[in-house]
């Protein structure tokens, strides 16, 4: 398990609401050369985890690993009431379509989910100032892992 296995899931499923015009795992539409013909777009970037145990026994089982990505949603529209209805209506889809969700495989061993669906969520979102003719939401999504043993880390390409 790796966070940029979870990125890419997450990209998958808010391309899968179909939604958007653009969804991006890095940066904005503006870093890809992208034109102002992107209405509706979303961009995935991490942002930080954390991993710790929490268990009685220090060294002993998993670790939790949570992490933060930012994901920014943006709208476009001559029209400023229109253009913030869209971008709203784009984190209440990505909300719906995120929120709970088990983003990796299963375990092998025990058939339970690598990802916690109880702690993949929308934590918080912020409205950027309106920059005509677009508004941005910049919202932090967190989910949590476990990682079995202490250096059980992927490390494969």
């Amino acid at each position: 398990m790796r966070d940029r296995d979870i990125r890419n899931a997450i990209h998958d499923a808010l391309v899968a609401t179909q939604a958007f015009d653009g969804v991006w795992i890095w940066g904005l539409p503006e870093d890809y050369g992208s034109g102002a013909s992107q209405l509706a777009a979303a961009a995935i970037e991490p942002d930080s985890s954390t991993q710790e145990d929490r268990w009685d026994a220090p060294a002993l089982g998993e670790l939790i690993v949570t992490t933060t990505v930012t994901i920014t949603l943006l709208a476009r529209n001559d029209d400023p009431q229109l253009r913030d209805e869209a971008v709203e209506l784009l984190l209440d889809t990505a909300a719906n379509a995120l929120n709970g969700q088990n983003f990796a495989a299963f375990n092998a061993v025990d058939g339970t989910p690598i990802t916690m669906p109880g702690l993949t969520r929308f934590r918080s979102w912020k409205w950027l100032p309106a920059a005509a003719p677009e508004r941005r939401i910049r919202s932090t999504f967190s989910y949590a892992y476990l990682v079995e043993g202490w250096n059980a880390l992927d490390v494969n390409q």
